[in-house]
C-alpha cells in the first residue's frame, strides 16, 4: 500500500498562513518496544521523568523524589545523583534535562535554576540562577550563549519566551500572540527552537499554531497544524466538551493539546492528546513532520503498542535519539520507560 504525505506550502507571497494542499493520510507505523523498564535496579524507581541522550549515554531526570540517572545506551545504570536540597549541586524538582558542550544542564524548578554536571563523572560544575520563575516545558540552549525558557502563567502578553545568558542575566523576552480564539487570551508557547540565523520556532501550548519569529519577535511565518486531521480531530473534540450543557470553563483552565515536541535534523516530532472517544485503538501517539520554514511535510504517524494501559493514551514525554536510532518514551499510566527501534526518514 502506498502512502502519501500531506504538504503544507506557503502560497501567495503576501500571506503569512500556510495552506493545506493535498489532505491525504500519511503512513501509519506501529512500534513495539524492544525494552520495558519499570525501575533501574537496586530498588531505584522513577515517577515522572525527562529524558535526553548524547552519543554515549542516556540521562533521566526524575521529579519526585528528585533524582538524576546516568545510563549507558542499553539503559544500564552508571551513576545516580540524589543530593536533595538547595545547596550547590543539590536538586529539588528537576523537570528538564539537556546535554550540551558545557555539560549536562538540568532545570531544577524547585530551586529556580539550571544546575550543570559533568556528563561522565556526574561532578557538579556550576549553576545558573534564573531571574524569574519559568514553566516546566522544555528549555533550549542555542549552542552559543543563550538559554530560552517558556514562561509560566495562564495569561500573558505576547512576550512568553524568556532569554537568559549563561550568567543568569535576562536578555529580554520575545514571542507572538497565540490565542485559541480571536478574542481569547494568549495561550503561551511550548516548544522553543532557536536556529543559527537568530530565528525561533514556537509551538502553541494548546495549538494549532507553529510560528517562526525573528530574534526581535516579528512573526515571519505561521503554520496551522489543525489542518492535519489527527490534530483537528483533537481540537474539535475539545471544543465539543466546552459546548456541553452545564460545562463552566474556569478562568485559569488551559486544555493542553500538545504534550511534548522535539525538533532534530530538520524533523519535527510531537505528541498530543489524541481524543478519539471510546475507540482508543485509533490513537496516534507520535507525529513526524519534515520541517521547512515555509512548508511542512506530514510524513508519518506512530502508534506505540506495549501491551499495557499506556497503549490507549499519549506518553508523558519522549526523546528521539537519532544517533542510536531509538525513541524513548514514558507511559502516562504505568510510568514505565519504553525503548523503541526507529527507522528515520530523510
Amino acid at each position: 500500500m502506498r502512502y502519501f504525505s500531506v504538504v503544507l506550502l506557503f502560497m501567495l507571497g503576501c500571506r503569512m498562513d500556510s495552506e493545506i494542499l493535498v489532505p491525504l493520510e500519511p503512513e501509519l507505523v506501529v512500534l513495539k518496544p524492544e525494552k520495558v523498564l519499570d525501575d533501574f535496579g537496586d530498588g531505584v524507581f522513577f515517577t515522572r521523568v525527562a529524558i535526553t541522550a548524547d552519543t554515549e549515554r542516556v540521562y533521566v531526570a526524575n521529579q519526585n523524589p528528585a533524582t538524576l540517572f546516568f545510563l549507558d545506551k542499553d539503559f544500564n545504570l552508571l551513576r545516580v545523583i540524589e543530593d536533595r536540597g538547595d545547596g550547590p549541586g543539590s536538586i529539588l524538582n528537576p523537570v528538564q534535562v539537556e546535554s550540551t558542550e558545557h555539560g549536562l544542564m538540568v532545570e531544577d524548578r524547585g530551586n529556580n535554576r539550571i544546575s550543570i554536571y559533568h556528563p561522565i563523572t556526574g561532578e557538579f560544575l556550576e549553576q545558573i540562577n534564573l531571574p524569574e520563575p519559568v514553566s516546566i516545558w522544555r528549555f533550549f540552549y542555542d549552542g552559543n550563549s543563550i538559554l530560552y525558557f517558556p514562561l509560566r502563567g495562564y495569561k500573558s502578553d505576547s512576550n512568553s519566551v524568556l532569554k537568559v545568558n549563561l550568567k543568569g542575566e535576562p536578555l529580554g523576552k520575545v514571542g507572538v500572540w497565540m490565542p485559541q480564539n480571536d478574542n481569547d487570551f494568549n495561550r503561551q508557547s511550548r516548544l522553543i527552537q532557536p536556529f543559527e540565523d537568530g530565528k525561533i520556532m514556537l509551538l502553541g501550548i494548546n495549538l494549532p499554531y507553529l510560528d517562526i519569529i525573528s530574534e526581535k519577535g516579528e512573526l515571519l511565518r505561521r503554520h496551522r497544524l489543525d489542518q492535519f486531521e489527527p490534530i483537528k480531530r483533537a481540537l474539535d473534540s475539545l471544543e465539543n466538551d466546552f459546548k456541553k450543557p452545564g460545562y463552566e470553563r474556569g478562568e485559569k483552565e488551559i486544555k493542553h493539546i500538545l504534550v511534548d515536541a522535539q525538533y532534530t535534523d530538520e524533523h519535527l516530532y510531537l505528541t498530543f492528546t489524541d481524543r478519539v472517544g471510546l475507540d482508543r485503538a485509533k490513537a496516534r501517539h507520535l507525529l513526524e513532520f519534515k520541517f521547512f520554514e515555509d512548508s511542512l511535510i506530514f510524513q508519518r504517524m506512530f502508534r506505540f503498542e506495549t501491551g499495557s494501559p499506556d497503549d490507549n493514551l499519549h506518553p508523558f514525554t519522549f526523546f528521539v535519539d537519532r544517533g542510536a536510532n531509538k525513541i524513548y518514551t514514558q507511559g502516562l499510566i504505568t510510568q514505565n520507560i519504553y525503548v523503541f527501534d526507529f527507522l528515520f526518514k530523510n
